[in-house]
């Protein structure tokens, strides 16, 4: 099978030759081992995109996931740029359209950027004033370029939109969101609906570019933010829209969603939402979820994707202690298909590149089904 093949397989519950393997990759392993200057990873498209191509072939994973977006211009501001790194490794730089970046410790912020700052009130928001975006067209440069490098060597790429209710903390800052939903429930729902649209629009360019999957990023709907109940009500209803939109438009691109932290009491509840599969389901002390858990609860209508610990497991992991933690984790979400092998969230960027290296050759030992 080709890795391509073989993800997909998994995707829709059949059984592949083997478990497939892809691990999200965080933005501070990719620096530190993609080959590419982190100037370049946040603002060349081609160099992003050598990036996880490395790092992928290094890694022998079966698919990628371009979780950044680089507009068509970006050659303008890359070329126009005055860039300077200090003694810290901290990058400071202008483009030419008058934006300061600084980027400290793998985090690159937009120096002066309201929304990375929010404290707007929710009494100061009108939802029908609420900006939005509906064409991301010009912004899939990295994702053209991907895909046909995908296609060509047959791996897995996967797009990446955020959920109506990651747009609303962003619009508000998450401080003021959380007392929103306490305060002034009906307002946010009606900022949830309007931004509906916008993460359908940002899912339909990068399907038009032929990303193969999408991937929900809805980090702040576990229970460490939320309670059940609050999921059903703003999370949920507004998610299963956006899956009913991407199912409706093209129909053999599978979704699943990103929920960090702990979500075992709402597995269902995510399910509810029509999506395909379920990533991160982080395990204790990261969350609460267990993989046995989720395979018996939703293993039947979504496939699992993830449960790895790479804080607590990876980070300390020795070949020997590897072996072990895959070869439990196999046993327990692979029986039926269904199962990708990876981190529960990104890869912590102090996580060796050979321990890394040793998933897929796991995988082929113990992750190998048999004849139907």
């Amino acid at each position: 099978m080709t890795h391509y093949e073989r993800i997909h397989a998994a995707m829709r519950h059949e059984k592949p030759d083997r478990v497939p393997v892809m691990c999200q990759l965080s933005q501070g392993y990719m620096e530190a081992h993609g080959g590419e200057t982190p100037f370049d990873m946040y603002f060349n498209a081609e160099s992003a995109a050598r990036a996880f191509f490395k790092t992928r072939e290094d890694l022998n994973f079966d698919g990628i996931l371009l979780n950044v977006t680089f507009e068509d211009n970006w050659k303008e501001l890359y070329d126009g740029a005055k860039v300077e790194y200090g003694a810290d490794g901290s990058m400071r730089c202008l483009l030419p359209d008058g934006r300061r970046f600084e980027h400290r410790n793998h985090l690159l912020q937009l120096v002066g950027d309201p929304l990375q700052n929010s404290t707007a009130d929710i009494d100061q928001v009108e939802p029908d004033q609420v900006p939005l975006r509906l064409d991301y067209s010009s912004a899939m440069a990295l994702h053209r370029i991907a895909v046909a490098e995908g296609k060509r060597r047959g791996f897995s790429v996967h797009g990446e939109i955020v959920s109506p209710f990651d747009c609303l903390c962003v619009l508000l800052g998450l401080e003021n969101a959380m007392m929103a939903l306490v305060t002034d429930g009906e307002k946010c729902e009606a900022i949830l609906d309007r931004y509906v649209e916008q993460c359908a629009a940002f899912a339909k360019a990068q399907i038009d570019t032929g990303v193969d999957a999408m991937k929900i990023s809805s980090p702040f709907a576990g229970g460490s933010f939320i309670s059940r109940e609050y999921y059903a009500r703003f999370v949920l209803p507004f998610e299963r829209r956006v899956v009913e939109w991407i199912h409706r438009y093209a129909p053999a691109v599978p979704v699943y969603t990103h929920t960090c932290g702990f979500i075992g009491d709402r597995l269902d509840l995510m399910a509810e939402s029509g999506i395909d599969g379920l990533e991160c389901m982080d395990p204790p002390p990261l969350g609460n979820t267990l993989l046995q858990d989720a395979k018996e609860q939703v293993g039947k209508k979504l496939f699992l994707k993830g449960n790895m610990d790479s804080v607590n497991v990876l980070l300390k992991a020795t070949p020997e202690s590897l072996e072990a933690y895959v070869r439990d984790m196999l046993a327990c979400g692979m029986p039926g298909g269904g199962y990708i092998l990876s981190t529960a969230c990104s890869v912590a960027p102090g996580v060796k590149p050979e321990i890394l290296r040793l998933l897929a050759p796991l995988a082929e030992k113990y992750g190998v089904y048999g004849e139907a």
